[in-house]
């Protein structure tokens, strides 16, 4: 009797004591005291440093660029990087509406903004200061794109978690080259017209190649785009010579066009991001939701009081080494290639629970193949400038492009299109050149 308990303890206990040693022991490998070693940040992660002058710089004008009438958008835009109060009064606004939300890489804005000329004119004179600082900002010497977002060492900010801190104003960006486009359709001289639109492109290009961000390099991106099309719009609307388009055609730096560009900044969000969730002061055991109450559950909230499964320099080290890998895939210099956004790591996997760093590795490994879209996005936009050039050109399109003819007109197929990266953008409309 006695050996049939002991059997049954043994079976019943066994398991037990088991995982309770296997608990311990993911304890003991995942608390503060198994943490890495400091290490410093990988050469080709760190970012670029910002040269320019603040008061110089046009993307802190465009921070301020609604700052209320008679505001320094220099100053406004510093205050604004900085999570400081805005200047006192009301903020300018841009129109809404079928006219200003035209966009030239969907529909055909320069008939548009056309045929109802005399409605647009009144919508702009509407927003004549804003209009007015993008012409000065387009004359601003340079571009460069300053980290983001910034946590004060003192101050009301200083204790907020990095991913609530503000936020850069990109939508200004669009705003202007916009207002630059719409007063070429506006022009009746063909030189003054091409001209702004050239002036608009240079604008777009340089916050293109000073942006540091995957979300300053989208915004860049999608602004040269549009200008490059409407610009081909308004060529064929008015019967001008299409090699006109060339002038604007020029090659991108090689920079702009790879992802070595935002990788670093994005690498130094994560880091950051990484180190919150199990700080004391703004670690994720302090979350509340709207009414007061912890925003997480208890387990969480020990998880991350006591770093288990979250150590913080290990995190760093881990995202950083995921960076590194896509790093590795990409070419030093140019846009990456299509073929190389179909394997790992760019693809889809599916992650297994590590034993060390578990919770910051699960958190780490959900399939990232989003961040191929934005690859393929800097791709497309070099495709879609050999494209235009070859049209105007009269030469043969590249060999990886597809222009398919729709109800609407031409479309463009590139990149995306290849990975069938459904959901990331609607195609890009061509013009009737």
């Amino acid at each position: 009797m006695r050996r049939v308990i002991k059997v049954l303890l043994w079976v019943v206990l066994g398991p037990v004591l088991l995982l309770l040693l296997v608990i311990a022991a993911w304890v003991a490998s995942n608390g503060r005291w198994a943490d890495a070693a400091p290490q410093p940040v990988p050469r080709e992660l760190l970012l670029r440093p910002v040269l320019m002058a603040p008061e110089h710089n046009a993307f802190v004008a465009v921070q301020g660029l609604d700052a209320p009438d008679g505001a320094d958008i220099a100053a406004a835009g510093q205050a604004a990087l900085k999570g400081l109060p805005p200047p006192a009064g009301e903020r300018l606004r841009w129109p809404t509406g079928e006219l200003w939300n035209c966009r030239a890489s969907k529909s055909d804005c320069a008939r548009l903004w056309h045929d109802q000329a005399a409605a647009l004119r009144q919508e702009l004179g509407k927003a004549a200061v804003l209009g007015e600082r993008c012409e000065r900002i387009a004359q601003m010497p340079a571009w460069e794109e300053e980290a983001w977002p910034l946590r004060p060492d003192d101050g009301p900010l200083a204790t907020r978690p990095f991913a609530a801190l503000p936020m850069p104003r990109l939508a200004g960006l669009p705003s202007c080259v916009r207002w630059l486009g719409m007063q070429a359709v506006l022009e009746t001289d063909n030189s003054r017209a091409l001209a702004l639109l050239a002036r608009a492109d240079d604008l777009a290009r340089r916050a293109l190649q000073g942006s540091r961000s995957l979300l300053g390099t989208m915004i860049g991106l999608s602004a040269v785009e549009n200008n490059w099309v409407l610009a081909g719009d308004v060529i064929a609307l008015r019967g001008l010579d299409r090699a006109q388009l060339a002038a604007l055609l020029k090659p991108l730096p090689a920079l702009t066009l790879s992802p070595r560009n935002w990788i670093p900044h994005e690498a130094q969000y994560g880091r950051e991001v990484m180190s919150d969730l199990v700080d004391p002061v703004r670690g994720c055991h302090q979350a509340k939701d709207a009414e007061g109450e912890p925003a997480v559950s208890w387990l969480d909230r020990q998880l991350c009081r006591f770093a288990l499964g979250s150590m913080p320099e290990q995190s760093r080290q881990d995202s950083d080494a995921l960076w590194l890998q896509r790093l590795s895939t990409l070419p030093a210099t140019g846009p990456a290639a299509c073929e190389g956004l179909q394997a790992e790591p760019w693809v889809e996997t599916t992650p297994w629970p590590a034993w060390r760093n578990t919770v910051t590795r699960w958190l780490l490994d959900v399939p990232g193949s989003h961040w191929k879209g934005y690859v393929a996005r800097q791709i497309d936009l070099e495709l879609l400038r050999q494209t235009l050039l070859a049209t105007v050109q009269r030469q043969p399109l590249p060999g990886s492009v597809r222009v398919e003819r729709k109800a609407e007109g031409l479309s463009f197929a590139g990149c995306q299109a290849r990975l069938e990266l459904k959901g990331m953008r609607d195609p890009i409309r061509l013009p009737a050149l």
